[in-house]
């Protein structure tokens, strides 16, 4: 470990989120999480609180738990034991946008909430997106990039109190994803949900996020706040907590 580094153990203690805890209501609050596959304990004991309007990025090796927790505070996997508790259900981007190809755009944003959203507020929606002016248009008429945009403007035409993103970036091309990067961070500035992201990109992680957990063995076995750190040091302590030597 980088030594001029201070290591918080504890998901839920560190500085900056006391703080947050004070002026902003949790998104969701998790204790005690436990899911099993079988014999395999995938997630074991877990707690983690994050709060309306803090971006939090998990990182960590595949079959770590990671895709199970998001999973699970999505309401999409059974936890075996423990409390999850949040406010409303969340909003879910996936790796892939997950567009109906038989909608039009609008159709897309407000699917499922038509009633509540209507179509001047799926057009609001991907107007904040950067595609006004296209509401009746296609989703084969798209690029990755402008998809993606519109899975975004479905997640947030709710205020949803808690964001989660699952390797939403990862099939993107470089720049791309570096506009995307952009974009959600003002929206999350804008909206202010709670967000957690799935990434197994360090650079994303430490562009994007107020704090950044590491789980390993179903458990967060780091905590660092960007904030706290130059860039390259945190970088060479999140490689070195994930197995891998900077160079």
């Amino acid at each position: 470990m980088t030594a001029s580094l201070t290591l918080s153990r504890d998901a839920t203690g560190v500085p900056s989120a006391a703080r947050r805890a004070a002026q902003f209501p949790l998104a969701v609050s998790v204790r005690g999480l436990q899911r099993r596959y079988g014999e395999r304990v995938v997630i074991d004991a877990l707690d983690l609180d994050i709060h309306k309007g803090e971006f939090v990025a998990l990182l960590g090796e595949s079959g770590c738990g990671k895709t199970t927790l998001l999973r699970a505070l999505a309401g999409l996997d059974q936890p075996d034991e423990g409390q999850i508790r949040a406010p409303e259900r969340p909003s879910v981007v996936f790796q892939e946008h997950r567009l109906l190809p038989w909608a039009t755009l609008w159709e897309n944003v407000a699917l499922g909430h038509e009633t509540t959203v209507g179509r001047s507020g799926a057009a609001h929606a991907l107007a904040e997106v950067g595609l006004s002016g296209r509401e009746n248009d296609w989703p084969r008429n798209l690029s990755g990039g402008q998809a993606h945009r519109v899975a975004l403007a479905r997640a947030l035409v709710r205020d949803p109190a808690l964001l989660l993103l699952d390797e939403p970036f990862a099939a993107l091309d470089a720049l791309t994803r570096i506009k995307m990067h952009g974009l959600v961070k003002e929206l999350v500035a804008r909206h202010q949900p709670g967000v957690l992201i799935v990434t197994h990109d360090v650079d994303e992680a430490l562009t994007l996020a107020d704090r950044i957990l590491v789980m390993r063995a179903g458990r967060i076995a780091a905590s660092f706040q960007p904030e706290h750190h130059t860039f390259d040091a945190l970088r060479s302590a999140l490689l070195e907590e994930l197995g891998v030597h900077a160079h």
